[in-house]
């Protein structure tokens, strides 16, 4: 697979299909912009950071359905379904920011972001059944989805803003999903927020 333009990175605004992602991942296409719609050198390095930073914390999420799957902790037929396919998502969403990070010219952070990692090691360390597996990972999703929230507007290349926010769509919809396997509201809120964000460039 080629590396993910800017172009290409914005070819997946408006949709939240993983098909279309990786459709748009090794599409054509030109990578010209105008001049300052990446706002200079500033703008990309600051853009690359939010990326960087996307990246590491849905490394976090594959980590936590790996820890979950290998363990055999999913042990319904839906719950694994569910485990194995939102697994896959980050994945793609994880190698979609870093390879959008290198073609800033930035140094992608494909690794799980440290802090989070603290943060729920004894969540993780704890996992003994599929509800625990299954709170824990609703947590990771909604840890992610405030965090796109919190993104909105600080993109130095407005464009990206779609983009990254119908990628944060489908965090929401994860965590809607797990709510409802957990016995909690699948929308608590009228709208997303950042509470549970972790800020651009903490840990990366």
């Amino acid at each position: 697979m080629g590396a993910v333009t800017r172009r290409r990175f914005l070819q997946i605004g408006g949709t939240l299909s993983m098909g279309a992602v990786l459709a748009a991942c090794i599409g054509g296409g030109s990578t010209k912009r105008s001049r300052d719609s990446s706002g200079g050198a500033a703008g990309r390095r600051a853009d690359a950071t939010v990326l960087r930073t996307l990246s590491s914390v849905e490394a976090v999420a594959v980590v936590v359905y790996t820890r979950a799957l290998d363990a055999g902790l999913l042990t319904t037929p839906a719950a694994s379904e569910l485990g194995t396919l939102f697994r896959s998502h980050h994945r793609e969403h994880g190698e979609l920011f870093a390879r959008t990070t290198a073609d800033l010219g930035g140094r992608p952070f494909p690794d799980p972001n440290p802090v989070v990692v603290q943060q729920l090691e004894p969540a993780l360390d704890s996992l003994g059944d599929e509800a625990s597996a299954l709170r824990l990972a609703f947590d990771v999703e909604t840890i992610l989805a405030d965090t796109y929230q919190a993104t909105m507007g600080t993109f130095a290349d407005k464009s990206f803003n779609v983009a990254a926010m119908s990628v944060g769509g489908a965090e929401a919809r994860h965590a809607a999903a797990l709510a409802q396997a957990v016995g909690l509201a699948p929308a608590p809120a009228a709208f997303e927020t950042p509470e549970r964000a972790v800020p651009a460039g903490n840990g990366v």
